[in-house]
This record gives structure tokens, C-alpha cells and sequence, in this order.
């Protein structure tokens, strides 16, 4: 896989990374793909999630986990208390936030539209390894419909319609 993608570019991208798309690109091969969007942090209970999801685990060394500032946990707290998003969606959300992250990563529909309304902007797994392919990380078509399959056969669920979308903006970016 080395030899088919690019070195890291140097980037100032501040992405924050909420559990479920580290478990998806985890499960999918491609967890790599996040450190080349740019410096990812997560909070400790994103790390804790993951963790309990996928026993073993620990960050990788480009992966930074943040305490949440007191401020920024109690908000925290009273978004779950609200019932507007889980701890761990929560926690990430604070934290971009926190940091004034360029990206929040999330696989959730309910976090990233909760996300979106407080002014941060998302993306998610598909996201991501869209982004890779064209910033050309990625330069090898069957690699990326590869890792899309692999997306489309971890615990992340796709519709047909996203897929679709996602192979043709694949086909469109690697002619």
C-alpha cells in the first residue's frame, strides 16, 4: 500500500476525530488516511470508546488525545443530559470547539448536524478517503475503490446512494 500513496504533506489542519470514524477506517485498513488530513486530536473519552471497541488498541503517535478544559466538559455534559448527542460525539464536538479545529470527523447523523448548527465543519469516513484521493495521497484507482469497499464492509453504514456517489467521484478524480 506504501508504494501507492504519497508522503505526508506538511499540513496546519486542526481535525478533531469522534469514535466511530476511527473505528471504520480502523476496521477498513485505512486509519492511516486521517494523519494525512493533517494533526488529528481526540478527547480521552473517544480514546476510551475506541478502545472498548477494538480491545488492544492504543493511538497511533500522530494521534493526540486533549483534555477537555471544565468549561468545555460541562457543556459537554449538558448536551448528552439534553439527549442531543452521545458522550463520546459530545466530547469531540467540545473539543473542536475547544481547539477551533478546521474539521470535526464524524460518522453520526445526529452529531454532525448538531455540529454543523454550532459552526464546525464535518466530514466523515468517506469523506476522508475522498479528501485523499484528491489531494492525490492516493493515486491508485483500485486502492480507493478497494478502501471503499473495505468502508462499505465495516461497521459503517452506507447507502446505496453515498456509495454510488463516492465511486463516481473516485472515477471522476482518478481518470
Amino acid at each position: 500500500m506504501g508504494d501507492k500513496t504519497k508522503g505526508q504533506k506538511e499540513m496546519k489542519r486542526i481535525i478533531v476525530c469522534d469514535t466511530g470514524p476511527l473505528l471504520h477506517l480502523s476496521e477498513a485498513g485505512a486509519i492511516h488516511l486521517l494523519s494525512l488530513a493533517g494533526e488529528i486530536l481526540i478527547p480521552s473519552l473517544v480514546a476510551n470508546e475506541f478502545e472498548a471497541n477494538a480491545q488492544g488498541w492504543h493511538p497511533p503517535k500522530w494521534v493526540k488525545v486533549v483534555d477537555l478544559e471544565k468549561s468545555t466538559r460541562q457543556k459537554a455534559e449538558k448536551w448528552v443530559r439534553a439527549n442531543q448527542i452521545d458522550g463520546g460525539e459530545a466530547e469531540a464536538i467540545g473539543l473542536a470547539l475547544q481547539e477551533h479545529a478546521d474539521w470535526l470527523i464524524t460518522d453520526d447523523a445526529q452529531a454532525r448536524q448538531f455540529a454543523e448548527s454550532v459552526g464546525l465543519e464535518v466530514h466523515g469516513s468517506i469523506g476522508i478517503l475522498l479528501w485523499n484521493v484528491a489531494n492525490e495521497n492516493i493515486l491508485d484507482k483500485a486502492l480507493a475503490f478497494q478502501l471503499l469497499g473495505n468502508l462499505a464492509s465495516s461497521s459503517l453504514w452506507i447507502s446505496e446512494r453515498v456509495l454510488q456517489e463516492a465511486r463516481r467521484a473516485i472515477d471522476i478524480l482518478l481518470k
